[in-house]
C-alpha cells in the first residue's frame, strides 16, 4: 500500500514551501495517483496563490480558472484581499498599526471597527447591502478612578454589548482574570441595533438582574473554584503538580457539597491514567509506553463485568485499525455473527475508505436518528459495511452503505470551481454546476439543510435560523440561534406550531450551566468534566417536585458519548456511531430518560435540526461535511468543507476550526520541554551558585560567552537573508561584508548585558548568568535533542504569518509570566526559595510558555508532527545552531528585562510581580527563537558542509528539511551566473 509514496516537499531559493507532492494508493500494487498542492509568493515570501491537486490540475488546462486562496498583502505583511474559491472575496483596510478599519464579506457586507487612543476597539457598525447601517456592539473600558482601581478594572474591558445581549465585567483579579461576569440577555430574539446612549441600549434587556457567575483562582491563575448563576458551586482541587485530582459540587439547595470525581491519575506524559465517580464506576486507560497511544479503556464497578471495556489496534503511524468493545456480547442473529468490533481501512493519504461495523437493523441515511432499541435486543442489529471514495481534493464524493436489511449509496456532486458540493437528490441524479453555484451564497454558506428546510445566516457567517417545517398560511416549525461577540451560541430556541397551540422550547448557555425552559418544566443542566468522564446534574425547577439526577458519561477516545450511568451505575443509555458521526445504534431502559442527553458524538451538542453545533460552525453527519466554510480559512487545509482530513477515526474537532493532534503536540511539548529545562536549570544554578558577581573576570567571561554565541547567530542571519535577497555574486565583497557585520552586530548584542552589568556597584548578576548559562545550556541542548522524538509536536514551519508569531510570543509571555509568579509565591525569594526558583519554577516557565506556543500554532492550523518512534540520537551540526541561538536569545531576554526595568514605577511592584515580569518578557524574547533558527539552520548549512543527503547510508545534513526518503533519483541540467557576463553549466541530480 505504501510502497513509493513519500511526501515530497519542494523548497524555492528561499526556504519557502513552494509545492507538496504526496502519491495516493487505495490497495495493495494499485495505480498511484500523484496529489501536487501548489503554492506562489511574492517577492517580500507572502502567500499571493495556493492550489490543491483538483484546481491545481484545472488551472494548468484553464489558466482562468481561480486557484484555492489568492492574496494580496501590505508592504508590512497585511492581508488586504483573500479571495476563496470555497469562502469569498474578503477585503480589509487596515490602520496605521495593523489594526482593521473596514471590512467587506463576500456579500459586500461592511464591518466597520473604531478603536480609542490606545487602539481598543470601542464600536463595531455592520451595514449589510441593501438595509440601514446597525450598531453591532460596543467595547466599553474601565478608567483610573479609584473605584475601578479597587476592582482591578484599570484599562479592561468592563462591558461588552454584541448580539445577545451585554456582558459585564465588574471584578478582576490583580493578574487581569475575570473574577465575576454578569450577562444580560435581549428582549427580543433579532440581531440589535445598539443605540449610542448606554442608558438607552439598557431598556433593551429583559427585566432581570443579569445571570452573574463567579471564579475563584489560586495563586498560579488556575481556576479552583465556579459558582453559577443560580448557586451551584463547584470546587476543583488540584495535586501538589497543578493537576486536577478531584471535583466536588454543591447544590445551591444543598447545605453540603459533593464529591462528584475523585483520584484522578496521571501518566508522565499528563494523560489520565485512572479515575473514580461518585456512583461507584472507576475508569482506567492504558497507554503504550513508547508511543503513548491509547490501548485500552475500561469502566467497571464493584469487580462486576465492564461496564465499558474498548480495546484500539494501530498502525505503525498511529492509525487506528480496530475497536473492540468486549463489554459488548457476541450476538447471532439471521445467519450472522455480529462481534462488537469495529474496523476500518485507510489509502496511503490516511483517509479512510473502509469500515465495518454493527448497528441497528434497517437504518437509513439522514438526519433522523435509528429507532431507540428498548430494552436492548439482539435481534434489532446487525453488521454493516461502509466504502467511502474521495476526489482529488478529500472531498468525499461516494459512500456505499451495505447491510442486510437496507443498503444504500450517497453521492455528492462537487462544483468544477471549488470544493462546495450538493448530495445527490431523492431521484438520485447529483445536481449540475449551476444547481451547486445557487445552493450556497457568496460566503460559501448552504442555502438549504434539505429540501424545503432553508437555512438563514448573519452577516458573520452564523446560521441564525432553520425552518425545518414551511408553512404558506401559518408560523413555521422551526430553530433559532443567538450568538455572543466571540460567536458562540447563547441562546437556542425551538419554535413548534400545532393546530391547538405555540410551543418554545429555549435553551440558555451560560458558563458551567445550561437552563432549558419548556412549557412544562425548567430544568438547570450543571456540567462538569474531567478526563473521559463527565457529569451532568439535571436539577429541576422547585415547583417541577422532581428529584436531581446525577447523569455520567462515559466517553471513547474522540470524546463521543457512549454510555450513561445513573447515580447507582445503572445504565440510562449506549450508543454508537458510525465513523463520520451519525448514530449507528442506542439503547436504554427508557427512552424519555435518554432524551436528556444532548451531547453526543465528539461531546457536541446535537440539535433537533441534526446537525452537530461545534462552537465555530455546524456539521451534518449525514452529509459528512460541514455546511460553511472554514472560518480561519485555509489553516486545516485547502480544502474548507473536509471533516478531519478524512479521517474521523484518529481526528477530532473541537471547534470547528481544527484537529485534535495540535492538542496533543502541546501536551507533549510541555512535557519535554519541562524536562529538558530541568537538566539545563539545575547545570546552571550549579555554575552561578559559585561565581561571585562582583568579579571583573566574571564580567569578562559573560560577556566572552555572550559574544561568540552572538557572533555565530548573528553570521547565521546575515548569511541568511543576503542569500535570500540572491546577493551572491562572487566578484562582490558585500556577502563577506553582511555576514561579518551580522556577527559584529550579534556579538555586541550578546556582550551586552555583562558589559552593562560591570558598571553596577552591587555586582554583576548578569554576567555570572550568562556564564552559567553557558554551561546550562549546553545540557539544554544535549537533552533537547535527545528528548526531540518523545511525543507529537508542532514546531514553527518557517517565517510563521505575524498574527501567528504575535500571538504565539504573547501566549508564551502571559503563561510564563502566571507560572513565574506562581513559583515567587509558592517558594519564596530566600536564598533556599531562589535556590528553588531557578531549578523548578524556571523549567515549569519553559514548559508553559512552550505548551502555550504550541496551543496557538495548532490554532492558527500549524500541523502537528507525530512522534517518529525512533532511537534517541545527537546532531552536531544541529548542535552548534541550537546552542548558539539559545544561549543568544537569553542574552536578548536580558536585554528586553534591563529596558523594562527602567519603566517608571517598576522598582514599585512587589517581587512577586517583578518575577512574572522577569519570567514573562524572557520566555516571550526566546519563542521568537524558534522562527529564528529556521533562518540560522540554512544560514550555517553551508558553512558547516551539511547540505548533503547520503541516500545509501540514509545520512541527512542539518541543512536539508525533509518529510520522507527519497525513492527516486532524475537528473537536471543547472544554468548558473558565476560572474557578469559569464554562465557555468552543470548537472545535478534531484532525489524524491
Amino acid at each position: 500500500m505504501h510502497t513509493h509514496t513519500p511526501t515530497l516537499a519542494v523548497m524555492d531559493s528561499r526556504g519557502l514551501n513552494v509545492a507538496t507532492v504526496s502519491y495516493c494508493r487505495e490497495a495493495p500494487g494499485g495505480p498511484i495517483d500523484p496529489r501536487i498542492y501548489r503554492q506562489r509568493y511574492n517577492a517580500s515570501g507572502q502567500l499571493t496563490e495556493a492550489c490543491d491537486p483538483r484546481l491545481g490540475a484545472l488551472h494548468q488546462r484553464e489558466p482562468d480558472a481561480r486557484p484555492n486562496l489568492t492574496v494580496i498583502s501590505s508592504l508590512t505583511g497585511v492581508s488586504l484581499s483573500s479571495d476563496s474559491v470555497d469562502g469569498a472575496l474578503r477585503l480589509t483596510l487596515p490602520g496605521a498599526a495593523g489594526q482593521r478599519l473596514i471590512a467587506w464579506d463576500g456579500l459586500m457586507t461592511q464591518t466597520l471597527t473604531d478603536y480609542d487612543l490606545l487602539l481598543r476597539p470601542v464600536s463595531i457598525v455592520e451595514h449589510v447591502q441593501g438595509m440601514s447601517a446597525r450598531n453591532s456592539g460596543f467595547f466599553s473600558y474601565g478608567g483610573s478612578s479609584s473605584s475601578c482601581a479597587a476592582q482591578n478594572q484599570c484599562g479592561r474591558i468592563v462591558r461588552h454589548d454584541d448580539s445577545a445581549g451585554s456582558e459585564f465585567f465588574p471584578e478582576y483579579s490583580l493578574t487581569g482574570e475575570q473574577l465575576r461576569c454578569v450577562r444580560h440577555f435581549l428582549s427580543d430574539l433579532d440581531e440589535p441595533d445598539w443605540p449610542q446612549a448606554v442608558a438607552e441600549r439598557d431598556l433593551l434587556h429583559e427585566c432581570e438582574s443579569g445571570a452573574a457567575t463567579h471564579i475563584g483562582y489560586n495563586a498560579l491563575n488556575e481556576t479552583i473554584s465556579q459558582q453559577d448563576v443560580m448557586g451551584n458551586q463547584k470546587q476543583l482541587h488540584l495535586d501538589v503538580g497543578g493537576q486536577l485530582n478531584q471535583i466536588s459540587l454543591k447544590v445551591a439547595q444543598d447545605s453540603q457539597p459533593r464529591l462528584l470525581l475523585h483520584d484522578i491519575q496521571y501518566n508522565a506524559g499528563n494523560q489520565v491514567l485512572r479515575q473514580a465517580a461518585a456512583n461507584g464506576v472507576i475508569s482506567q486507560n492504558l497507554y503504550d509506553p513508547q508511543s503513548g497511544r491509547l490501548l485500552k479503556i475500561i469502566a467497571e464497578k464493584d469487580g462486576r463485568p465492564a461496564l465499558q471495556h474498548l480495546v484500539y489496534c494501530y498502525d505503525p503511524v498511529g492509525n487506528i485499525l480496530s475497536v473492540e468493545d468486549m463489554a459488548q456480547p457476541t450476538r447471532f442473529f439471521r445467519n450472522q455473527t455480529i462481534n462488537p468490533v469495529s474496523s476500518f481501512i485507510y489509502d496511503s493519504l490516511y483517509q479512510l475508505i473502509g469500515a465495518t461495523g454493527w448497528q441497528r437493523s434497517s437504518t437509513v441515511n439522514g438526519p433522523q436518528e435509528p429507532v431507540f432499541s428498548s430494552p436492548p435486543d439482539s435481534a434489532q442489529l446487525e453488521n454493516y459495511r461502509q466504502a467511502y471514495t474521495y476526489d482529488a481534493a478529500g472531498n468525499l464524493i461516494a459512500l456505499v452503505h451495505s447491510a442486510a436489511s437496507k443498503s444504500w449509496t450517497q453521492r455528492t456532486a462537487i462544483s468544477r470551481y471549488s470544493n462546495r458540493g450538493l448530495e445527490q437528490t431523492v431521484s438520485g441524479t447529483l445536481p449540475d454546476e449551476p444547481e451547486i453555484s445557487a445552493g450556497f451564497d457568496s460566503n460559501g454558506n448552504r442555502k438549504m439543510l434539505q429540501p424545503g428546510q432553508p437555512l438563514r445566516w448573519s452577516a458573520g457567517g452564523r446560521l441564525l435560523q432553520v425552518d425545518q417545517v414551511m408553512r404558506k398560511d401559518a408560523t413555521n416549525d422551526c430553530e433559532r440561534y443567538v450568538y455572543d461577540g466571540a460567536g458562540q451560541r447563547q441562546r437556542k430556541i425551538r419554535l413548534i406550531q400545532s393546530p391547538a397551540l405555540a410551543q418554545s422550547h429555549e435553551t440558555r448557555y451560560l458558563p458551567g450551566l445550561e437552563v432549558r425552559h419548556r412549557a412544562d418544566e425548567t430544568l438547570h443542566v450543571i456540567s462538569v468534566q474531567a478526563g473521559r468522564c463527565a457529569v451532568e446534574i439535571l436539577h429541576w425547577d422547585k415547583k417541577d417536585k422532581v428529584a436531581d439526577q446525577y447523569r455520567y458519561q462515559f466517553s471513547n477516545h474522540l470524546g463521543s458519548n457512549m454510555l450513561v450511568l445513573d447515580d447507582q451505575g445503572n445504565t440510562v443509555c449506549e450508543e454508537n456511531y458510525f465513523p463520520y458521526g451519525g448514530t449507528s445504534w442506542w439503547a436504554g431502559p427508557d427512552q424519555v430518560q435518554a432524551r436528556y442527553k444532548t451531547r453526543r458524538y465528539a461531546g457536541q451538542e446535537l440539535d433537533a435540526t441534526g446537525l452537530y453545533y461545534y462552537g465555530q460552525r455546524f456539521y451534518a453527519p449525514w452529509l459528512m461535511r460541514w455546511i460553511s466554510p472554514d472560518p480561519v480559512g485555509i489553516t486545516d487545509g485547502m480544502n474548507q468543507y473536509l471533516m478531519v482530513r478524512g479521517n474521523p477515526v484518529r481526528f477530532v474537532d473541537r471547534q470547528g476550526l481544527t484537529g485534535w493532534d495540535t492538542t496533543k503536540a502541546a501536551g507533549a511539548t510541555a512535557t519535554r520541554e519541562f524536562v529538558s529545562a530541568a537538566f539545563a536549570a539545575a547545570a546552571q544554578a550549579a555554575f552561578v551558585g559559585v561565581l561571585p558577581p562582583a568579579n571583573v573576570a566574571v564580567g569578562i567571561g559573560g560577556a566572552l560567552a555572550g559574544a561568540v554565541t552572538g557572533g555565530i547567530s548573528g553570521y547565521a542571519g546575515a548569511n541568511w537573508a543576503q542569500s535570500s535577497m540572491h546577493i551572491s555574486s562572487p566578484a562582490d565583497w558585500g556577502p563577506l561584508a553582511a555576514k561579518i557585520g551580522g556577527a559584529v552586530i550579534g556579538a555586541a548584542l550578546g556582550a551586552a548585558p555583562s558589559l552593562l552589568g560591570m558598571l553596577d556597584p552591587r555586582g554583576n548578576p548578569a554576567a555570572a548568568g550568562q556564564i552559567g548559562s553557558a554551561f546550562g545550556t549546553l545540557f539544554r541542548e544535549i537533552s533537547a535533542q535527545y528528548l526531540a522524538n518523545a511525543g507529537p509536536s508542532n514546531p514553527a514551519v518557517g517565517r510563521v504569518d505575524p498574527l501567528t508569531g504575535a500571538a504565539s510570543v504573547v501566549g508564551a509571555g502571559l503563561a510564563a509570566g502566571a507560572t513565574g509568579f506562581g513559583g515567587s509565591v509558592l517558594f519564596g525569594n530566600d536564598a533556599t526559595g531562589n535556590v528553588l526558583q531557578s531549578v523548578l519554577s524556571v523549567s515549569a516557565v519553559t514548559a508553559a510558555s512552550a505548551a502555550a506556543a504550541s496551543a496557538v500554532r495548532g490554532a492558527r492550523g500549524t500541523p502537528a508532527r507525530p512522534s517518529s518512534d525512533s532511537e534517541p540520537s545527537f546532531n552536531q551540526e544541529n548542535a552548534v545552531v541550537g546552542y548558539s541561538s539559545r544561549h543568544f536569545f537569553l542574552s536578548l531576554g536580558q536585554i528586553a528585562n534591563l529596558a523594562v526595568s527602567q519603566i517608571p514605577g517598576y522598582d514599585a511592584l512587589d517581587v512577586h510581580t517583578r518575577t512574572a515580569v522577569s519570567r514573562a518578557v524572557v520566555s516571550a524574547v526566546g519563542d521568537i527563537r524558534s522562527t529564528f533558527v529556521t533562518i540560522a539552520k540554512p544560514g550555517l548549512s553551508a558553512e558547516l558542509g551539511t547540505t548533503f543527503w547520503d541516500l545509501e547510508k540514509n545520512e541527512v545534513g542539518a541543512g536539508i528539511v525533509r518529510e520522507s526518503p527519497p525513492t527516486d533519483v532524475d537528473q537536471y541540467y543547472v544554468v548558473s551566473e558565476t560572474s557578469p557576463g559569464q554562465r557555468r553549466y552543470s548537472r545535478a541530480q534531484l532525489n524524491f
